[in-house]
């Protein structure tokens, strides 16, 4: 087989690897809510596994700035809340590596018991840390009051963002113009509300970030509780981005099952044939609508709450796979919102 030949066949199959992989974590410790908790242990299993992979650990800023570039191998640490234990546990152990972060922090629960002070916020940013907005008072902010209208609730939400923000430049030095989603929870409304006060914005769906990933919804891998376990996380720090088209879809279910979309922006290399989306219970039904075009369906209705489906598919890289996770929302069945667990 002449040379040129071979040559353009590698062109076709080997896709360079386009992604970066965004931690997140909550309690650290073992005396917290379990579902929201990281175990020490844990956290220096996963410490101990990035400082040898081979990853670089990167602030949160690069990622944002530059979410894929070829042969990516970059990884940003994120916590929520702003809880003690983080600072107790998790900042030293992350200035000692000499390793950036970014915090989330709800600024309504600082100086409170169990949260850090702003004394200790100062000290993170000296740590290399970068703290960032994740709302004053943690609300819910897919969740309308009784009688409340559109304009009423975007300018509620804008009120307590802008409330944290002037909080955090009040008491900080460089706090940055970013924002966690209390709960992980939004909607089509909240990401063009977001994208237009000028916030970069963090989900809790998994997967990884690349050129097709929306600014107002960057996903992140949640690491507490079931979703701690070391195996599992050396799969999730190598993992691409799916290279699908991320449009500002609503999570809020209408129809149970809910309906994902899923139409590629490449299709030469990858193999379609392996493609499979999870969703509660077990695999979901995939049906191909045309080429790079599928659908994918659960096999049973969803629970009430927040659940996911999430899409993988071998990359041709060993080891590594490509990840895409859509986030949804079910209410009670009469339209209610469920209690928080």
């Amino acid at each position: 087989m002449p040379f040129y030949f071979v040559f353009i066949i590698l062109l076709i199959v080997s896709i360079p690897a386009r992604a970066a992989v965004i931690l997140q974590y909550h309690h650290i410790g073992s005396d917290s809510p379990a579902i929201t908790s990281t175990t020490i242990e844990a956290l220096d299993q996963h410490f101990e596994y990035l400082a040898s992979s081979g990853l670089k650990i990167v602030p949160l800023s690069e990622i944002v700035n530059e979410p894929s570039r070829e042969h990516d191998r970059r990884v940003a640490i994120t916590f929520d809340d702003a809880y003690d234990n983080i600072y107790q546990h998790a900042v030293p152990r992350l200035k000692s590596r000499g390793w950036p972060f970014t915090l989330f922090v709800a600024t309504e629960y600082i100086d409170r018991r169990g949260y850090m002070t702003w004394e200790q916020l100062r000290e993170v940013e000296a740590s290399g840390g970068t703290v960032a907005n994740h709302t004053h008072s943690h609300f819910h902010l897919v969740r309308h009051q009784d009688g409340e209208s559109m304009r009423s609730w975007r300018a509620k939400i804008k009120k307590d963002i802008r409330h944290a923000q002037a909080l955090l430049e009040r008491h900080l030095d460089n706090p940055a113009k970013y924002l966690a989603y209390p709960y992980g929870e939004y909607d089509a409304d909240i990401l063009k509300l977001i994208s237009s006060m000028g916030y970069t914005g963090f989900g809790q769906q998994s997967g990884a970030v690349g050129a097709d990933s929306l600014s107002s919804v960057l996903p992140r891998y949640p690491l507490s509780g079931a979703y701690e376990d070391i195996e599992t996380f050396k799969t999730k720090v190598q993992t691409l981005a799916l290279p699908v088209l991320v449009p500002e879809r609503t999570p809020l279910v209408t129809t149970n099952p809910p309906t994902l979309e899923l139409k590629f922006t490449q299709t030469e290399g990858l193999a379609f044939d392996q493609l499979t989306c999870y969703g509660p219970g077990g695999k979901t039904m995939l049906k191909e609508l045309g080429p790079g075009h599928f659908e994918a369906i659960n096999q049973t209705e969803i629970p009430v709450g927040r659940s996911r489906y999430n899409c993988t598919m071998p990359s041709g890289t060993p080891g590594r796979f490509y990840w895409f996770s859509q986030l949804w929302i079910l209410k009670e069945a009469d339209g209610s919102w469920y209690p928080e667990a």
